[in-house]
């Protein structure tokens, strides 16, 4: 381990030197080089000795040198040859098995290709902290999301446009179906705004560090009840963002294309005219027409 923190600027520059990393943008590699910001990740996480963390996107482990100071375990997931080896050569001691098994575990996959309720049931995880990759994560979140059903509690740090797309209310511009598909499986809050010079490569915005908690819709506890197929009618409904909901329905290529008069019968029965876009209907309205249009 390095005598100051990997994430100081300093570090930070000398080990992408060292080991010929070029940070792609294509990936999303923005390494955090603030320590501060990097410690209140961990003390808004919550992190304690009982904790068996996931990290995803580790780098060369700015995030991860710290959370192992607090956590009983941490496993990380890069994609990154470069990455990998540095990671392995910087944390060589923590990579070692011992009494009670290695307290880093380093996976080297894609991590929009792995299925995190094997990876959670696997290692016991019970806690995601993670600095997502850029570039993967509004799809990434929403796969975690449906994926680890058993972790309650999750802390990431995003774009503060993609944060501002999860908190959307209806009406607003920032609404879209990926609101409504969030927001039907968790509830999320802002902790803390990261500027965006405390990255390298500097992002185009700021990011923001959000828990997501875990709130469930009924729905997801019923035996017959097929999510994907509740998203996909999501993606119909706002399909043409600027139509009627009725039209962007009827143009979707879906199942519902021929539904507009008992969507329109449906819309009444909510206090909504046949005009009412899709930006404009909230969560509770969706359940029920999929419901009803699914009975």
């Amino acid at each position: 381990m390095y005598s100051h923190y990997i994430s100081s600027p300093g570090n930070t520059a000398r080990i992408l030197n060292k080991y010929g990393i070029k940070l792609k943008k294509r990936l999303g590699q923005n390494f955090l080089i603030d320590t501060n910001s990097a410690k209140k990740i961990v003390r808004c996480a919550g992190v304690s000795s009982e904790d068996i963390i996931l990290e995803i996107g580790s780098g060369i482990g700015s995030l991860t040198e710290i959370m192992l100071r607090e956590a009983k375990k941490v496993v990380c997931v890069e994609i990154d040859e470069l990455l990998v080896r540095a990671f392995r050569e910087i944390f060589s001691e923590n990579l070692k098995e011992g009494a009670e098994g290695p307290e880093l575990e380093l996976i080297q996959a894609d991590a929009l290709e792995l299925n995190y309720a094997d990876l959670i049931s696997k290692y016991g995880i019970n806690k995601i902290v993670s600095n997502l990759p850029y570039s993967i994560a509004a799809k990434l979140l929403l796969k975690i999301l449906v994926e680890a059903r058993s972790l309650e509690k999750l802390f990431f740090t995003i774009q503060k446009d993609i944060a501002e797309r999860l908190v959307a209310l209806p009406g607003d511009k920032n609404y879209s179906s990926y609101t409504v598909k969030s927001s039907f499986l968790a509830d999320f809050k802002f902790c803390f705004q990261i500027p965006r010079n405390c990255f390298i490569p500097k992002p185009f915005v700021d990011s923001e560090v959000i828990e997501v908690q875990r709130n469930e819709n009924e729905l997801l506890k019923g035996p017959d009840f097929d999510i994907k197929d509740f998203f996909d009618f999501i993606n119909a409904c706002f399909s043409h963002r600027r139509k009627k909901l009725v039209n962007s329905l009827s143009q979707s290529g879906s199942r519902y294309c021929d539904k507009a008069e008992l969507v329109i019968e449906l819309l009444s029965g909510i206090n909504k005219n046949r005009d009412v876009r899709a930006e404009e209907l909230t969560l509770d309205d969706y359940i029920y027409l999929y419901k009803e249009l699914n009975t």
